[in-house]
């Protein structure tokens, strides 16, 4: 059995608090990191998306009052504005009675910043659509 001088460290050790902190702080910081990373990785995505949205309409725009003169220029100036991006980029744009439109798809995972927890997005694609009427 326990000597009484050794039964009394071993309840005051059971008893004691100190590092208490530190198994929390292990538990939940890898927790609050990953929450972290994923609010970053969704919030650039978001912004992104507004990013090309800005460039379709400026694209489009500049092809309805005939400073782009074809679909496929209008296509090249998109791809050239959001080459910092990605080059994972599909663009279309069609001229369709008065109107003209863009679509541009890129995977999500390609706007992402950080290579965390991506394989939950792999099947996601943004798409990202803009219209015009034809003013010239």
């Amino acid at each position: 059995m326990l000597s009484g001088k050794l039964k009394q460290r071993f309840r005051a050790f059971c008893r004691g608090e100190d590092g208490s902190f530190a198994i929390e702080a292990v538990i939940w910081t890898p927790i609050f990191v990953i929450i972290l990373a994923l609010m970053i990785n969704l919030s650039t995505v978001f912004f992104n998306e507004s990013q090309i949205l800005r460039v379709v309409q400026d694209a489009n725009r500049a092809y309805s009052l005939g400073r782009l003169e074809t679909e496929q220029e209008a296509e090249d100036f998109i791809i050239a504005q959001l080459a910092y991006m990605s080059s994972a980029f599909t663009v279309e744009t069609t001229k369709i009675g008065g109107m003209i439109s863009t679509n541009v798809a890129v995977p999500a995972t390609e706007l992402m910043p950080m290579n965390l927890i991506t394989s939950a997005y792999d099947t996601l694609v943004i798409n990202v659509s803009g219209q015009q009427l034809i003013e010239y």
